[in-house]
């Protein structure tokens, strides 16, 4: 992210990364205030009405103030009408205005999420032509959102930038795993730390436990993947949070259910498969991106998690997961039981029959974890 904005002149931000694109309009505001304290913000959204008077107004000179800041949003929501009478400003030279024109969608022609109006890609082509004829008053900055399992990165990357301080990788890893890869929750978890944090500390996994985790509630997916892993402190952790708010149980076993059946297929899948299983752990060793792909399409089809063409859901879903492995930490006779005590268990939820409560939703769990000493008597059952 580019830290020299034009102050006088056009700015396009573009993309659907709303937290950089905000980030950086901020930037450019605050350099133009610092040397004209007095400039006035004029904003227009293309459901304000009549675009033309707005537009008179950027090349009328003011009587009140040497520099006018100007705000559009929404830029591909224009009509043609519109984006000519915008793109006809280009030519007048407007020493007190700097006009920053917002789009959340991105300006590549090859990209799908390109705006669909060909009057707009136009005018793209002729705001690029002004970059390249007077680079001191036109400029461009892009900003897209990365795909999930590049999250981690964009958080290490940009905490110095959006909160001036420091974080490693694997606190960042911990917030996203924490927060979800949406980038406005996560800029807003960090708000929040930034201001429980004292000047220059840096971010850590604690500080992340004591701010997001006590403002947000787990969700059933995680819990799911908790017990799968066999990690049951931190599927308590997570029912700790789920019953700090409402609760409805059967969710939270179809979450299960949907995890514990893929593991099944993954395991089943190992049986007939195995070279292909084997060659897909060994890629993960060696960082052997083709060959991990290859190989994980193959067993996340299987698995029912995507298809064959999805090809960019095989680190997400399978390598940072670790789902393959912990497939293979239940036999077939384990999965059998569990299938039985899930639907014993929901059967019992909409029923009444069953203990909803903290204690035995975690009773649950527990039997889930280490079915391979439970009871044949449920544990998680009513009181007698």
């Amino acid at each position: 992210m580019t830290t020299k904005h034009i102050t006088c002149g056009f700015t396009l931000l573009c993309g659907d990364d709303a937290v950089l694109r905000e980030h950086v309009r901020s930037e450019i505001i605050q350099a133009v205030k610092s040397s004209q304290p007095e400039a006035l913000v004029e904003r227009y959204n293309p459901g304000d009405g009549d675009f033309s008077s707005f537009g008179e107004s950027i090349i009328t000179p003011s009587l009140l103030t040497p520099m006018r800041i100007f705000l559009i949003s929404e830029l591909h929501l224009l009509g043609d009408k519109d984006l000519d009478a915008l793109s006809g400003l280009f030519a007048y030279d407007l020493p007190d205005a700097c006009v920053i024109m917002e789009t959340d969608k991105t300006t590549s022609k090859k990209s799908k999420d390109v705006a669909s109006s060909k009057k707009f890609l136009l005018f793209i082509d002729r705001f690029s032509a002004w970059i390249k004829k007077e680079p001191s008053r036109f400029a461009i900055q892009e900003f897209v959102c990365p795909p999930d399992y590049k999250m981690i990165d964009w958080v290490e990357t940009h905490v110095p930038t959006l909160c001036k301080r420091t974080i490693s990788k694997s606190a960042a890893g911990y917030l996203v795993e924490m927060v979800g890869a949406d980038t406005s929750l996560l800029y807003s978890e960090l708000q929040k730390i930034d201001l429980f944090l004292d000047d220059k500390a840096v971010i850590d996994k604690k500080v992340i436990d004591t701010v997001c985790g006590a403002t947000r509630a787990m969700t059933p997916f995680e819990l799911a993947a908790a017990l799968g892993k066999k990690d049951l402190g931190r599927a308590i952790e997570i029912i700790d949070s789920v019953y700090s708010q409402n609760v409805y149980l059967p969710l939270f076993v179809s979450a299960i259910f949907r995890q514990f059946w893929s593991m099944f297929r993954i395991s089943e899948f190992a049986k007939s498969n195995a070279d292909i299983v084997n060659k897909f752990k060994a890629s993960l060793k060696s960082y052997n991106k083709s060959v991990q792909e290859e190989c994980g399409v193959l067993i996340g089809a299987a698995a029912g998690l995507f298809s064959e063409k999805q090809a960019r859901s095989v680190y997400p879903v399978l390598v940072k997961s670790g789902i393959v492995d912990h497939a293979m930490g239940f036999e077939r006779n384990h999965y059998r039981m569990i299938f039985s005590m899930l639907r014993d268990y929901d059967i019992g939820l909409k029923t009444g029959k069953a203990d909803n409560s903290k204690t035995g939703f975690e009773l649950f769990c527990y039997a889930l974890v280490r079915v391979e000493t439970a009871c044949m008597k449920p544990v998680w059952g009513p009181p007698p």
